[in-house]
């Protein structure tokens, strides 16, 4: 079984190297691993130049490089692409300011093998916010978020959908500063701070026009459950 790790990524190139370590480290099977990272066309060249460091941790890469768009407002977008390259049977959303915790994590995903299902870690005592979704859930609907909030998109169609399981078993540590009150001077893609602070998206994810095309996911997810 693979596990698709898909990763957008802007100017925190030491971060990411940190982050995906403790994905691989704490792995018991680190060829599990397929990691996807989205680079933005205009801040690609660092991570080029030190591709080696990467490969250092794992040849099972893979680059996407494309327009930044409106930076964390195009979240979705990000991540969209990622699953277009993906072949892993579960994908997980993940953070460059993430660090995996529990180790040999990869086995308690590998349990759910054959599960339509999305999995919820524990994240700071926070669960939503590194989803583990596989991979039929995409294909059935087509993308994997419409909006940047991605976590709080799916947790909501899993919900509706009753394919959500917490699986708190799997530990990360996000390192966010409206979680933790850290790294209060990191740069995120849109800005400094907390994306919440002042990301459209989490206006328009819960506006109607969204909330119906949730509604319309998971009346598309629990149409291919019934019909397997």
């Amino acid at each position: 079984m693979l596990i698709s790790i898909l990763l957008p990524t802007r100017k925190r190139f030491d971060l990411m190297i940190k982050s995906i370590i403790s994905l691989y480290e704490n792995a018991n099977d680190p060829s599990r691993i397929e990691l996807l990272l989205k680079l933005d066309d205009d801040n690609y060249k660092e991570y080029i130049d030190r591709i080696d460091e990467i490969y250092k941790i794992t040849q099972n890469v893979k680059i996407v490089i494309s327009n930044r768009r409106k930076g964390y407002n195009s979240l979705h977008h990000f991540v969209n692409e990622l699953c277009g390259v993906s072949t892993g049977e579960f994908l997980l959303l993940w953070n460059d300011d993430a660090t995996m915790i529990t180790n040999e994590w990869d086995n308690y995903v590998v349990e759910h093998s054959g599960e339509v299902c999305v999995l919820q870690m524990d994240n700071n005592h926070f669960p939503d916010i590194f989803p583990l979704v596989h991979r039929k859930i995409y294909e059935v609907v087509g993308y994997f978020s419409l909006n940047p909030q991605n976590d709080t998109w799916i947790h909501f169609v899993a919900q509706m959908a009753d394919i959500e399981k917490d699986e708190f078993r799997i530990i990360a540590h996000h390192d966010r500063a409206d979680i933790t009150g850290n790294n209060d001077d990191v740069v995120y893609r849109g800005g400094v701070g907390s994306p919440q602070k002042y990301s459209k998206g989490w206006e328009l994810l819960h506006s109607q026009k969204q909330a119906n095309l949730r509604a319309e996911d998971a009346s598309k997810i629990l149409k291919y459950l019934y019909e397997m």
